[in-house]
C-alpha cells in the first residue's frame, strides 16, 4: 500500500502515519525527518532553507526519495509525510510509479482549522520540538503550503486518490477515519 498524507504544518500527518505504520507495517517515511538528520556536504544549504520553513528544492528532493523508496523495507509499500510537497515532485513521482508498474493507493488529506494549527504549532515551538514552528515562521509555512502545497490535492482528486479527513478531532478519532478510508 501506498499512501501519501498532505495537510497544513501541524495538521497530524507525521502522527497519523506513525500509527499507520504500525498498524500495516510498513515504513513511514517522513522527508522532514530525512532532511533534518542529513549530514555531508547538502546539510548547511537545506537546513538553512527548512529551518526557516521552507521546502529544500525539488532537484535535491526527487533523488533523495527515488533512492529512499527503492530500499528493500518499501517493497510492501509506504507512508509518505512530507512527499512530494510540489506540482513537479507530484509528477516525476507519479512518472516513476508509473515506469515501475506501480500506483498510489490513497491521498490522506488532513484537513483541520487554523486557529487549531496555530495552537498545535505554539505547543511544538514552547516544547522545542522544530525550529521552523517557531512563531516567525508559522504564517510563512502556511503561505507556502497554501501556493505549493495545497494545489497537489485538485491533481490527486483528478486520480480519485484524496481521502479527506477531518483533523480537528483526537488522534484516535483521526485514527479511525483515516483506517476507514484507507481500507
Amino acid at each position: 500500500m501506498k499512501i501519501v498524507f498532505i495537510g497544513p504544518p501541524g495538521a497530524g500527518k507525521g502522527t497519523q502515519c506513525k500509527m499507520l505504520s504500525g498498524k500495516l507495517k510498513i515504513p513511514h517515511i517522513s522527508t522532514g525527518e530525512m532532511l533534518r538528520n542529513l549530514g555531508g556536504d547538502s546539510a548547511q544549504m537545506v537546513h538553512s532553507r527548512i529551518d526557516r520553513g521552507h521546502f529544500a528544492p525539488d532537484d535535491f528532493m526527487l533523488p533523495l526519495m527515488k533512492d529512499r523508496l527503492s530500499q528493500p523495507d518499501c517493497e510492501s509499500g509506504y507512508l509518505l509525510d512530507g512527499f512530494p510537497r510540489t506540482m513537479l515532485q507530484a509528477e516525476a513521482f507519479d512518472a516513476s510509479l508509473s515506469a515501475a508498474d506501480h500506483q498510489l493507493e490513497h491521498v490522506v488529506h488532513l484537513e483541520v482549522d487554523p486557529e487549531e494549527l496555530i495552537a498545535r504549532l505554539a505547543f511544538r515551538q514552547r516544547t522545542g520540538e522544530r525550529l521552523d514552528d517557531s512563531a516567525e515562521f508559522i504564517r510563512e509555512r502556511f503561505q507556502i503550503y497554501a501556493e505549493r502545497t495545497a494545489p497537489l490535492l485538485s491533481f490527486y482528486r483528478e486520480q480519485g486518490l484524496v481521502r479527506d479527513i477531518n483533523g480537528t478531532q483526537s488522534a484516535e478519532e483521526v485514527f479511525a477515519e483515516v483506517l476507514a478510508a484507507t481500507s
